[in-house]
């Protein structure tokens, strides 16, 4: 990805100063902006917080992706690499999120699509929509989705039930009012994807990509070009027969979600098409175990994402409230181990040895509601300082006092992971890190100076 002074590439966490200027670019390493950009990047910022803006200096949080505004493209990608290399390896960040989005649900594409990609020459934003468009159009030509939709008509003859509410009027008795079902594509989901479709082609510049949206617009032509917002997205019902489309609606929100683009509009001012990396990180980290726990863990030991395992409180009439969610669950029915996925740069007046104390309470009540022998935090490697290990004291079924090993580990996420050598490496350290959360083996010793103490 060569420095384009039109565009932006930051990486989250770094903190980047800019100059007011009359022109938006990207010189060296310094931005310098608009009065108009700012106002609209502080204005996105306020419905869901990407950046840190100060007088003189803006720092990506933890979302990834692309943004447009007033004509300008800031692309953020992830911190994978500590110091000033990360600017060196920007290909690699860009297609190591790229693969990492491959191992999610809600993302349609899988790793033979980025064969064949530049990432050199097209930014993150471009790349997304050309595999979203490429899966999409595959997708309809196979299964163009089409549902019962309720209709009122006036008929010559009878079709569905009689509408005996409007049938009134005598000098009309030969004209029949009608409420049917048709089985039409023109529903709210064909119509969400038209829409989206048809603005991300006036947003994009790669010739291939526009002609991949267009026979999208051209293969859904019975259904109604209109606009479609985020609350009736909302609305639309997934099951077994339309389930396929749920991963495309699901890129169409984030789409529509954050653009001020519409039918009507002539020009664009901004759009955003931004993923939080820390349900990234957690969602490709359980995908990763799963698919392969025996690799991992030694065994074909259940995996599962997001599993309830309890409830944390009651109220006064016993009902049970908030549903406790460890990000990764080893074991089922008993629960082995719960392993709890960290995206987060940590305020050093929030440390406790180096980790967040609320995250402490937090596997504490984990490891009590589950009774798992052992548990982790695990971070990408250039979020953490240190690795270390504690022992939470929880009391078992039984009454006594257990120490349950809590171990605070760290993966490096900067291996080229879309080369074999570079993936199989990610996995074997991976696998070195989770192996010891079910390894038969004396629960750790605690003593004073390393035990997690739960208190104010």
């Amino acid at each position: 990805m060569s420095e384009n002074q039109s565009a932006a590439t930051l990486f989250e966490y770094q903190r980047y100063p800019y100059i007011s200027s009359k022109v938006d670019s990207f010189k060296e390493g310094d931005l310098h902006l608009t009065d108009k950009t700012i106002e609209l990047l502080d204005t996105l910022n306020r419905k869901r917080p990407f950046l840190e803006i100060g007088r003189d200096s803006i720092k990506p949080l933890n979302s990834v992706g692309v943004v447009r505004v007033n004509g300008f493209t800031i692309q953020i990608l992830p911190k994978l690499f500590s110091g000033e290399s990360c600017r060196e390896q920007r290909t690699v960040a860009a297609a190591n999120l790229l693969k990492m989005l491959t191992h999610t649900k809600n993302v349609p594409f899988t790793e033979t699509d980025l064969a064949g990609l530049d990432l050199r020459k097209m930014n993150l934003f471009e790349i997304f929509i050309r595999l979203f468009a490429k899966r999409l159009l595959n997708t309809i030509k196979g299964s163009l989705k089409q549902e019962y939709i309720r209709t009122q008509d006036e008929l010559h003859v009878i079709r569905g039930r009689i509408d005996f509410r409007r049938y009134i009027n005598p000098a009309r008795m030969h004209i029949i009012p009608c409420q049917y079902h048709e089985f039409s594509a023109d529903n709210l989901l064909n119509r969400t994807l038209k829409y989206t479709c048809y603005l991300m082609s006036r947003t994009v510049s790669d010739f291939t990509t526009i002609r991949l949206l267009r026979s999208i617009v051209n293969l859904l032509e019975p259904v109604t070009l209109t606009p479609v917002s985020v609350s009736e997205i909302d609305r639309i019902a997934f099951s077994r027969l339309n389930r396929i489309f749920e991963p495309y609606i699901w890129i169409c929100r984030i789409f529509l979600s954050n653009s001020s683009l519409t039918l009507q509009a002539s020009k664009v001012e901004f759009f955003s098409l931004l993923i939080p990396m820390e349900k990234l990180f957690e969602e490709f980290i359980s995908t990763v175990l799963a698919e392969d726990p025996a690799y991992f863990f030694g065994r074909n030991v259940p995996v599962r994402s997001q599993a309830i395992v309890g409830r944390l409180v009651k109220d006064a009439s016993g009902i049970e409230l908030f549903n406790m969610r460890p990000d990764i669950v080893i074991g089922h029915p008993e629960i082995e181990a719960v392993i709890d996925t960290k995206y987060k740069q940590l305020d050093p007046g929030d440390r406790k040895m180096g980790v967040s104390q609320a995250d402490l309470y937090q596997m504490y009540a984990y490891v009590a509601k589950t009774n798992a022998r052992r548990c982790m935090l695990l971070y990408p490697e250039v979020l953490l300082e240190q690795k270390q290990d504690f022992a939470l004291t929880v009391r078992s079924p039984a009454g006594a006092d257990m120490e349950i090993p809590l171990m605070i580990r760290a993966v490096r996420l900067s291996h080229d992971l879309n080369r074999r050598e570079g993936w199989a490496a990610f996995r074997s350290e991976l696998r070195e890190i989770v192996r010891p959360l079910i390894a038969e083996q004396e629960p750790l010793a605690a003593t004073e100076s390393n035990r997690a103490v739960v208190d104010g």
